[in-house]
């Protein structure tokens, strides 16, 4: 048992160095998933090694995006039949990526304990890793919260449209309610006119700290870009496709931005609750 609790705190030790950031939106349709696609190519052009978890489980589409077809998901892991290491592939610019099924009932009805021994297998993952990037589902069920709460931090991305930000201070609210201390940063995407959008984006933050007392990390704006849909269509992303368009430098300024950013520490959120109860203690 002694050996157990040893190398179960050696691991938590190792989680922590490891960046790992859900990124989530109140709605659907605001761009998520393309912005969790471009960021990833972007933090490893940047020299991260990046691994994307498709966290919209059952319903994933980050292999779509990448145009990379792979018959290899999350519920080969969950029946047993591969382990996470047999299931990471490789994507554009060397990003790794962990498909989550598309219409697999397994996924879909994924219980706490399979999500925890998820979490808990990757950081066994051989290949080296710097930053996980976990592509959440839309919304505030519990299984995406749980999701969220795992990682040491959390992108909301909201465009300028009232429902797209009141679902997202929706979605800020719940996890505030969850963990006061959860590290939260806010993107404004499909921006068309960049000065309301950065007005949006200042009252959000400021109706968040004022309402629910939490310091929301404003990442920037990602202008509406017509050339988003056209690669998302040829499954090609756009920071591979056009690298030098005004979207793209976006992209980097926000990729720098966060790896600028010092790693909260004691945020190390499910994973250090999974293994606590591993250990016997309480959650």
């Amino acid at each position: 048992m002694h050996d157990q609790a040893q190398n179960l705190r050696e691991l938590m030790g190792r989680s922590r160095d490891i960046r790992v950031i859900s990124i989530a939106s109140g709605k659907g349709g605001v761009g998520k998933s393309c912005i969790s696609v471009n960021l990833a190519i972007t933090m490893s052009r940047l020299g991260a090694r990046v691994l994307i978890l498709d966290a919209d489980f059952g319903l994933a589409n980050i292999d779509v995006m990448l145009g990379i077809t792979t018959r290899l998901d999350l519920s080969y892991f969950l029946k047993g039949e591969k382990s996470i290491h047999e299931i990471i592939q490789l994507g554009h610019e060397g990003v790794r990526f962990i498909s989550g099924g598309s219409g697999v009932n397994e996924l879909i009805n994924m219980s706490n304990e399979q999500i925890s021994s998820l979490l808990s297998s990757i950081v066994h993952i051989d290949a080296p890793v710097d930053v996980i990037i976990m592509d959440a589902g839309a919304g505030v069920s519990s299984t995406i919260m749980q999701v969220l709460l795992a990682s040491s931090e959390t992108i909301v991305v909201t465009t300028a449209e009232p429902t797209s930000v009141l679902d997202a201070y929706a979605l800020v609210k719940t996890i505030v309610k969850r963990d006061a201390s959860h590290p939260l940063h806010v993107i404004a995407n499909k921006c068309e006119k960049i000065k309301e959008a950065q007005n949006v984006q200042a009252g959000f933050v400021d109706v968040c700290g004022r309402h629910l007392g939490k310091n929301i990390n404003p990442l920037g704006l990602i202008s509406y870009n017509h050339d988003i849909t056209t690669s998302i269509k040829r499954q090609m992303p756009i920071t591979v496709s056009d690298p030098y368009c005004i979207t793209s430098k976006e992209i980097e300024v926000i990729a720098r931005a966060i790896l600028d950013m010092p790693v909260e520490r004691e945020s190390v959120g499910l994973l250090s609750r999974v293994f606590s109860r591993m250990l016997g203690a309480k959650a």
